[in-house]
């Protein structure tokens, strides 16, 4: 077998591995914390079998928690030992002006209240290049009520049900929207692309993990069928 042959089967059994462990965190057969960490390590053996996900110029993840991205600067409101930065999203982005190539944020918007969305916004683009891209990924209001409350799937109510404890379309709708209270407020795509160009940014949806620049694919963690996937890009 081939150099080359054997790279692309090493890339499919990656991909078959990232696969099943997404599909053990959907049906909840092993324990959650175990399956978030393999999953983030056979992600970063992605990155690191394709070259993607490297950033070139200065990179921040925003609200990186447990995921760690070599090369990123990470941050966090909270401190941790894979955390470079620790900041208060309200008080503004600790980095100079036009400063910074590329910026990361999952899971983190539906965290802020509007203002402060607004703020994060703002703050995105001061600190970005001209040419630079934030991408964003934030659950899609949309698909949760079309999914989650209206055809009631079971996928999503069974996942409801043993991670969040909500039994019904109901509960599982508004678990999704508060999450115990941690969820500020939701967007959908219209919302997501006005507070973005309101704050002077070109928007563009993407799909889970995929984009154009190389800097920005295999980033992402969920892929549910629940999630927005934008890249917001600073005019000149």
């Amino acid at each position: 077998m081939s150099l080359m042959a054997l790279r692309r089967f090493e890339l499919w059994r990656i991909r078959r591995r990232l696969r099943r462990i997404a599909e053990a965190y959907w049906t909840g057969d092993a324990n959650d914390y175990a399956l978030i960490r393999s999953y983030m390590t056979e992600l970063a053996k992605l990155r690191e079998m394709t070259g993607t996900g490297r950033p070139q110029g200065r990179a921040l993840h925003i609200g990186s928690g447990g995921h760690f991205l070599q090369g990123w600067i990470n941050t966090d409101i909270v401190a941790s030992p894979l955390t470079d930065v620790v900041f208060n999203i309200k008080e503004g982005f600790p980095v100079h002006s036009s400063s910074v190539q590329w910026i990361h944020s999952e899971d983190v918007l539906e965290h802020l209240d509007q203002e402060t969305g607004r703020v994060f916004a703002q703050e995105a683009f001061r600190v970005l290049v001209p040419g630079g891209v934030m991408r964003v990924v934030t659950p899609d209001l949309r698909a949760i009520v079309r999914h989650v409350y209206l055809r009631a799937e079971h996928r999503h109510l069974s996942w409801c049900a043993q991670k969040l404890g909500a039994e019904t379309p109901c509960e599982a709708f508004n678990m999704h929207l508060r999450m115990n209270g941690e969820h500020r407020f939701l967007y959908d795509r219209e919302q997501l692309e006005t507070l973005f160009n309101s704050a002077g940014f070109k928007v563009r949806f993407v799909r889970f993990g995929r984009s154009t620049h190389q800097e920005l694919c295999n980033l992402d963690l969920r892929n549910f069928g629940l999630s927005l996937y934008a890249e917001a890009v600073r005019s000149g």
